[in-house]
């Protein structure tokens, strides 16, 4: 299905706009799917129909309906305003308790399907046994307190590498990870020097970046043999999306950037992170930024001007095209919780929150204690208070802590949670913490939209199987040739 009408084309996009929210689409994913013979009204929800757009339309009015008629296939409808009616705005409170409920309910249950495989003795925490088990993980914030301290050289690719081997059964070893960005970034330097590119220009290093992580590019090295000198040619591979268990559910190690290195291929977490640990070893100035349930990176042009890059699909697109098609508040925008520029410094300190959060992936929250060690760690680096990690972090732990003493008490009913202080008391907190997160601005994804979501890379997963293309062996991206 490969229509020259440009309507089509708008539709097309605007029907992919989802596949941007978890960094699964590329540049050839269209072609990709008209090759499998999708048609429009294959994708769920679809009615199947082109849509109608106004003759004589400007360029910017299609867009915007097509942006509209997507976002209305996709179930989202925009937030309700408060009444001024008393009765009505009375009835709306009670619903948002109502909801306040729900939600609860569902993240206790969720707490509870995962502790209940782990309930132990509160004292085991305080063991030797768990001492031993989650050493790796004190020895990583260790490292990651000494690089923010400046008792070690400030390293986004060894923040990195130590969080993920907390985890432990890392792809690579540290060698093996050092010599292969060794490598990566030798080769960006000889292959902007031979193209005529200063090593000096910040913009000309993220094109190096951009270029070795998205194109098949091919440098010239002299090779000296006994008796005469010769050349020889080596080329390295592009990068690609692995939409296998891009979200880590079945294997955490696929958010790992010793993954996206080791095999070639990576998703939203692990492309933006090995592009700024390649930028940095690079001496080149960059930026982590986030997004709701995505990353992406921003560097500046040599006139200051901030400019961003999705490492998942190599296209640069405008702040104000996330706030429109990712549900960017405009307080979280000025809060900056979203495309925000975290320096490497912040990367570092941002670490320490996913080193909490694969602690807690493993071991639950414990005793708090070193969550606790994390978040105080992260916060100091974030003066505006304005890390959403930190507060999602504390709002999982204190939902952790009111599931246990609901379950030491037996309480099965919410409404019986102000009969016990401790659990009155966790309650009060986790409903202040919830209350600080929607102030900074963020908002639920629209139920609708997230499901599309998970279609998409499912359906592209299953497509990646079918041409067997497997993202979790170790590939050699560099061919050498003579």
């Amino acid at each position: 299905m490969r229509k020259k009408d440009k309507t089509n084309k708008f539709y097309l996009a605007a029907k992919l706009i989802v596949l941007w929210l978890l960094g699964g689409y590329v540049p050839f994913a269209a072609q990709t799917i008209n090759r499998a013979g999708i048609s429009p009204g294959t994708f769920p929800g679809s009615s199947g129909r082109t849509p109608s757009y106004p003759m004589g339309g400007t360029a910017e009015q299609v867009k915007e309906l097509a942006r509209k008629q997507a976002l209305q296939q996709m179930n989202y409808h925009p937030p309700v305003i408060p009444p001024s009616d008393p009765r009505l705005l009375s009835q709306a409170i009670t619903t948002e308790h109502y909801n306040q409920q729900q939600e609860l309910a569902a993240l206790l249950q969720k707490v509870r399907s995962a502790e209940s495989s782990r309930r132990v003795s509160f004292s085991y925490y305080k063991s030797a046994e768990f001492a031993a088990k989650t050493q790796p993980y004190t020895d990583a914030l260790l490292h990651l307190k000494e690089q923010l301290a400046g008792k070690r050289r400030l390293s986004v690719s060894d923040a990195y590498f130590y969080i993920e081997y907390a985890h432990g059964n890392t792809y690579l070893s540290k060698k093996e990870y050092d010599r292969l960005l060794k490598e990566s970034t030798g080769f960006i330097k000889e292959w902007l020097s031979q193209n005529g590119y200063s090593l000096k220009d910040n913009e000309a290093l993220h094109l190096g970046i951009q270029k070795f992580l998205s194109d098949t590019l091919t440098i010239k090295s002299p090779l000296v043999e006994t008796n005469r000198v010769a050349e020889k040619k080596i080329t390295h591979f592009p990068f690609f999306y692995d939409y296998d268990d891009f979200a880590g559910e079945k294997d955490y190690r696929n958010y790992f950037v010793t993954k996206c290195l080791a095999t070639g291929s990576g998703q939203c977490n692990s492309l933006p992170a090995l592009y700024n640990a390649f930028a940095q070893q690079l001496g080149a100035k960059s930026y982590l930024s986030f997004v709701p349930l995505h990353s992406l990176v921003k560097y500046p042009d040599k006139n200051g001007k901030i400019h961003n890059y999705e490492a998942t699909s190599n296209w640069k697109i405008s702040d104000k095209w996330y706030q429109d098609n990712m549900f960017i508040s405009t307080q979280a925008k000025q809060s900056k919780i979203y495309l925000d520029t975290l320096n490497y410094r912040q990367i570092v300190a941002n670490c320490a929150l996913d080193l909490a959060i694969g602690y807690m992936k493993k071991h639950g929250i414990a005793d708090a204690e070193f969550v606790n060690e994390c978040i105080e760690t992260a916060a100091p680096y974030f003066p505006k208070d304005n890390n959403i990690y930190i507060y999602f972090i504390i709002s999982e732990k204190l939902a952790f802590m009111l599931e246990r003493e609901l379950y030491k008490n037996n309480i099965r009913d919410l409404k019986e949670i102000d009969r016990y202080p401790q659990t009155a008391m966790l309650h009060r907190a986790l409903l202040e913490n919830e209350a600080i997160i929607k102030k900074l601005g963020w908002q639920k994804q629209p139920p609708g939209l997230y499901n599309r979501m998970m279609e998409e890379h499912e359906f592209k997963g299953r497509k990646q199987a079918e041409k067997n293309i497997n993202g979790k062996e170790k590939r050699h991206l560099f061919i050498e040739s003579f």
